[in-house]
Parts: C-alpha cells; sequence; structure tokens
C-alpha cells in the first residue's frame, strides 16, 4: 500500500468501529455525520480507492455516510488509520 503522503491529508471520522475477520486481518467502518458527511466519506473512500484498498460508501440512517474496509492486515489497517482516516 502506498499514496499516503501524496493525498491531502486525514479526514476525521466521527466514530470508527475496527473488528478481527481473520488471523491477523480486520475489517474497519468509519462513520461521517452532518451537514458535510457525505463529501467527507466521499473523500476517503476515492483516496482509499486511488491507494488501491478495496472501500465502500454507505449511507447510514438519514445523516450518516460510512466508509467500510478490509479486510486488511494490521500494518495496512495503521496506514490506512494514520494517512487517510485520522
Amino acid at each position: 500500500m502506498s499514496g499516503a503522503a501524496e493525498l491531502p491529508g486525514p479526514t476525521r471520522p466521527d466514530k470508527i468501529s475496527i473488528w478481527p475477520v481473520e488471523e491477523d486481518r480486520f475489517g474497519i467502518d468509519v462513520l461521517y455525520t452532518g451537514a458535510v458527511g457525505f463529501k467527507r466519506a466521499d473523500q476517503v473512500q476515492r483516496q482509499l480507492e486511488g491507494a488501491g484498498v478495496a472501500a465502500l460508501l454507505r449511507q447510514e440512517g438519514e445523516r450518516g455516510w460510512v466508509v467500510r474496509f478490509g479486510p486488511v492486515v494490521r500494518e495496512d489497517m495503521l496506514t490506512v488509520l494514520n494517512g487517510f482516516v485520522w
């Protein structure tokens, strides 16, 4: 995985959920809410896709948007969280 240094910077979420999937791999949901939630979620999803990380964008309720990615190994999870999300 590469590309985190080339991006404009992280977009802090309103909530992060991380769960173990298999052995040393994790799934991650990143929630954005409010009036600009979609724009923030869309930005992160596009950045992840551009870096070769498959990510889904879905609406959560009336005012939330979730970016889901994984499973990724622990090292990639930390790279994504530090470079794209947080």
